[in-house]
Formats: structure tokens, C-alpha cells, sequence
């Protein structure tokens, strides 16, 4: 039986996340864990994430953009986590978020935790019959591996994704409320122009 799964591997070493990578394929290949897709990913020291080597081995093309993990990397480093504090930027300071992203109950801040300012991890979707043939990789390597089920990452992307529409659809209307307030205010400031003119008329 397989278990459908997210992780997170996070190294202090950036090289041994490149042979991590490179030994979880060769374990796919050797059909003791099936890799669906996956992808390093670093964090600068302003908070932004970037992939730097990635397969999107479903889809058949080296790019995660399409997977389930490239949903999450990009969920996670985009204007969705800046809202939740799962990333960092120039808005509000480094430290500050990853601590939030620290704190956070979310299976997003624990993949986010993961990925320390000036870090590098891996981030797969992996189907293992043997959770120990990962953490065996992983941990000869000096990878601490953070394991959820990709159905449970599903379920908080979606509704972190419908929380972002909310809050965003919340942000246009104090947005077409203040444009309303301020015609408002220029159209009696004109009433009241107009008015001033007839009278010294």
C-alpha cells in the first residue's frame, strides 16, 4: 500500500540538497518511491522563494509549475503566504514573518518553517511504500524531513486560496468605497464653489 505524500527537506548544506535530489530519483528509479514531483527551492535573506532544479515527473517536463508542488511553492512564496505570513518581503521584514511562519498550526507555515531565510530544501510529492526509504535518504544527507498527506496540503491550499479571494474581494469594496466618499466630497466641494460664486454674483 502507498502513501501519497507531501514533504519538506530542509539541509544547512545547499550541495547535499543537489545529491538528495539526485539519490530520491535514483530511489524512484530503483521503484522504492515513486517521485510524482519535486524541486529545490531557496529562500534569500529578504524571504523570497525560488526553485532552482525541479521535475514535474507526471507531467514530463522539468518544470514544477503544474504540480501539486509548484502550487504549493507558489501559494507559499506569493501574495497568498504574504497574507498568512508564510513568506517574507520587503513589506514587512525577513525575520519577522518566518518567525509567524514559525508559529504557525498550518501544514503551509510547517512546509514554509522549512525553508529558512538563506535556506535551501526539497520539496516533493512522493507515493512510499516505506516512509523509512526517504528518511534514510534524507537523513544521511543531513536532511530533517517534515512528511504530510498530500490530500491534507490539498485541502489548506484550497482554502487558503478562498480565503485570499475573500480577503481580496473585502479590499475592493473599501476600495470602491473610498472612491465613492471621495466623489462625494469633490462633488460638494464644486456645490459648494458653485454656491459662493452665484452669491458674490
Amino acid at each position: 500500500m502507498q502513501n501519497n505524500n507531501v514533504i519538506a527537506v530542509s539541509f544547512e548544506d545547499p550541495r547535499n540538497a543537489y545529491q538528495a535530489l539526485s539519490e530520491l530519483k535514483g530511489a524512484a528509479l530503483e521503484g522504492r518511491v515513486d517521485v510524482l514531483a519535486a524541486s529545490i527551492v531557496t529562500r534569500d535573506e529578504q524571504g523570497r522563494l525560488a526553485t532552482v532544479d525541479g521535475d514535474d515527473i507526471a507531467g514530463g517536463a522539468a518544470t514544477v509549475g503544474g504540480s501539486l508542488v509548484g502550487l504549493t511553492i507558489g501559494v507559499i512564496g506569493g501574495p497568498i503566504g504574504m497574507l498568512f505570513g508564510w513568506t517574507t518581503g520587503l513589506l514587512v521584514g525577513g525575520a519577522y514573518d518566518v518567525r509567524r511562519a514559525d508559529d504557525s498550526e498550518s501544514v503551509l507555515g510547517e512546509i514554509s518553517r522549512f525553508i529558512p531565510l538563506g535556506g535551501t530544501a526539497i520539496v516533493a510529492q512522493v507515493k512510499e511504500y516505506a516512509v523509512e526509504v526517504v528518511d534514510e535518504l534524507m537523513n544521511r544527507l543531513g536532511g530533517t524531513v517534515y512528511r504530510r498527506p498530500t490530500a491534507v496540503v490539498q485541502s489548506e491550499l484550497d482554502t487558503a486560496r478562498d480565503a485570499y479571494r475573500e480577503a481580496q474581494k473585502a479590499a475592493d469594496r473599501v476600495v470602491r468605497e473610498q472612491r465613492k466618499a471621495a466623489r462625494h466630497e469633490k462633488a460638494e466641494e464644486r456645490k459648494t464653489v458653485l454656491k459662493e460664486k452665484l452669491h458674490v454674483g
